[in-house]
């Protein structure tokens, strides 16, 4: 059973296109899924040659006419072929055409600018697939990092937050890590969001009017959770049993923001990290970067977290797969 993996290109003026034809490149990984790449034929041909990396895989190309790339310079063009890319590969599993979706890294403002609404491909994705309950996890190995509120200005957060929602992105989380990612009765820790967690209301009351009522909805739901922490050391340690941190007996973490989660994960697991984004009706995994238009042509650009999002999107599908195989009584090939 090899599954299907749709590779977006990312925006086209940074190194989206370079990691995905690296991790196209990759024997073990052609070997092990169906790769292809969704984007722009003219721009992965112009960078297969700048960087002399030969296509290793199908192109499905999104058309929009031939287009000039010039690296670090994002277009309107460009950014249409990124963002359609998106909607090519979501649609194309939504149809069970493909397994998986991984993205590269797109740039917010020049999707902006091209006239399309995003504010992230959590986001846009959910309302493209009509998901309403999805969830922005961080893995990288043991250690795996989930957000409450995502793209969110962080003098907002406090708003956005909710007993319902905090209780929902556990239910979420909880499902995922045992479907998704085969974690036996897995055990979350939640953060706070204020200093000290709050510290009983001294430095803030989100945590007792919010999150640890939602900590027990989530226990009443047979969730095994605990919290909230202070997110200012319950990651040290956190999958590794071994480690004696604080974080150490947990499976995942739910941090209430999204650069409460991502620092930790970046710096624990940096060139390496996956996005995984939970509760959509097809598999999507992504890299932990951005569009690095500054690096975009030169040499050395890390593909680490591009080859760790497909290994992963494949062992997520197969996993799917299997199950329904299982479900349906199928033979599984």
């Amino acid at each position: 059973m090899r599954p299907r993996l749709l590779l977006t290109m990312g925006d086209p003026a940074g190194v989206g296109p370079e990691v995905v034809l690296r991790a196209a490149a990759d024997g073990d990984l052609r070997e092990r899924f169906d790769l292809r790449a969704v984007g722009s034929r003219d721009a992965l041909a112009f960078w297969s040659r700048r960087l002399e990396i030969p296509i290793e895989v199908e192109i499905v190309d999104v058309g929009g006419g031939p287009f000039d790339v010039e690296p670090g310079r994002p277009t309107a063009a460009g950014a249409r072929a990124a963002i359609e890319s998106v909607i090519l590969a979501a649609s194309t599993c939504r149809s069970a055409g493909a397994d998986a979706v991984v993205t590269a890294p797109v740039s917010k403002a020049a999707i902006a600018g091209a006239g399309y609404e995003f504010c992230g491909h959590t986001e846009f994705l959910a309302d493209l697939l009509g998901a309403t309950d999805v969830l922005m996890l961080f893995v990288h190995g043991r250690l795996r990092v989930a957000v409450a509120t995502t793209h969110v200005p962080l003098a907002r957060v406090a708003g956005a937050l909710s007993r319902d929602l905090v209780a929902t992105k556990l239910a979420v989380l909880a499902r995922g890590l045992e479907g998704d990612l085969g974690v036996a009765s897995p055990s979350i820790a939640v953060t706070g969001l204020n200093p000290h967690a709050g510290e009983d209301g001294w430095v803030g009351d989100e945590e007792r009017s919010i999150i640890v009522p939602a900590i027990a909805d989530a226990r009443s739901a047979g969730i095994d959770v605990e919290g909230p922490f202070p997110a200012d050391s319950i990651f040290l340690g956190l999958g590794d049993p071994g480690a004696g941190g604080p974080g150490s007996r947990f499976d995942a973490v739910l941090a209430m923001y999204h650069d409460q989660g991502t620092i930790p994960v970046k710096l624990l697991g940096f060139g390496g990290g996956v996005n995984v984004t939970l509760g959509l009706p097809v598999v999507r995994t992504s890299v932990d970067h951005g569009t690095a238009f500054d690096l975009a042509g030169r040499e050395g650009v890390n593909a680490g977290s591009m080859l760790d999002a497909v290994r992963l999107a494949g062992e997520i599908a197969r996993r799917r797969l299997e199950s329904a195989c299982a479900g349906s009584g199928a033979p599984i090939e």
